[in-house]
C-alpha cells in the first residue's frame, strides 16, 4: 500500500521519537555523560513525537483525509517551509543553551540571554502559524482560531486550578516546571480542540 507524504513523515517522526527515547534511557543508565537536563529534553522530544505518530495511526480515516488535505494544500506546504527552520533552531537552541549553562556562565545578563535562546525558534514557528492562518480560507481560519481559543481557555483554567491547589498546599509543583509546560499544553490542547471543532464543521 502506497503511503501518503504525511504518513511517511509521521513514520520518520516516530523513528526519531524512538531514538530520543533510547537516548534518554541510556542517559538515565549512564549518568554524567550528557546531563540530567539533557535526558529530560530527550524524553520530552520522544513523548511529543511518539504522541503525534500514535495519533496519526489511531485517528479515523475521514479525519486523516482532512489533515492530509491541509498538509498538501499550498498554504500547508508554505507553512511547512516556513516552520521547519524555526523547529530546527528551537531544538538546536535547547541543546546548545543547556550545554552552555551547565558549563557555567558567571554573568547574569549573559546567562539570561543564553537561557531564552529556544524562544527564538518558537517565535519563528509562531510567525509561521500566523502567516498560515492568514493564507487559508474563511472556514479553515475559523477552525484554527476556535481551536486556539478553546485551548487557551482550557490551559488557563488548568493553571488557575493548579495555582489554587498550590496555595492550599495540596500539590507542590516547581514554578520553572509549571512555566515550561505552558506552551506544550497549549499545543496539545489545540490539537485536541481542533479534532472536535473540525468534526463540528464536517
Amino acid at each position: 500500500m502506497k503511503l501518503s507524504r504525511l504518513q511517511r513523515h509521521c513514520n520518520r517522526l516516530g523513528l526519531a521519537a524512538l531514538a530520543c527515547g533510547a537516548g534518554a534511557l541510556l542517559e538515565r543508565l549512564r549518568p554524567g555523560t550528557i546531563g540530567d537536563g539533557m535526558a529530560g529534553v530527550l524524553t520530552g522530544l520522544a513523548f511529543v513525537g511518539g504522541a503525534i505518530w500514535l495519533a496519526m495511526r489511531l485517528m479515523p480515516r475521514w479525519w486523516r483525509d482532512m489533515v492530509e488535505d491541509d498538509y498538501e494544500s499550498p498554504a500547508g506546504r508554505a507553512y511547512r517551509r516556513e516552520m521547519l527552520p524555526g523547529m530546527v533552531l528551537y531544538v538546536a537552541a535547547v541543546f546548545g543553551s543547556s550545554y552552555l549553562i551547565r558549563r557555567g556562565i558567571d554573568s547574569v545578563p549573559l546567562r539570561a540571554c543564553v537561557a531564552v535562546l529556544p524562544g527564538l525558534g518558537l517565535s519563528w514557528v509562531t510567525v509561521a502559524m500566523v502567516r498560515y492562518v492568514r493564507r487559508v480560507d474563511e472556514l479553515v481560519r475559523r477552525i484554527e482560531l476556535e481551536s486556539l481559543g478553546i485551548a487557551g481557555l482550557v490551559v488557563a483554567q488548568l493553571y488557575l486550578v493548579g495555582g489554587l491547589l498550590q496555595l492550599a498546599r495540596v500539590i507542590a509543583v516547581p514554578a520553572a516546571m509549571a512555566m515550561i509546560w505552558v506552551f506544550p499544553l497549549l499545543c496539545l490542547g489545540y490539537a485536541v480542540a481542533k479534532f472536535f471543532v473540525r468534526r463540528h464543521y464536517r
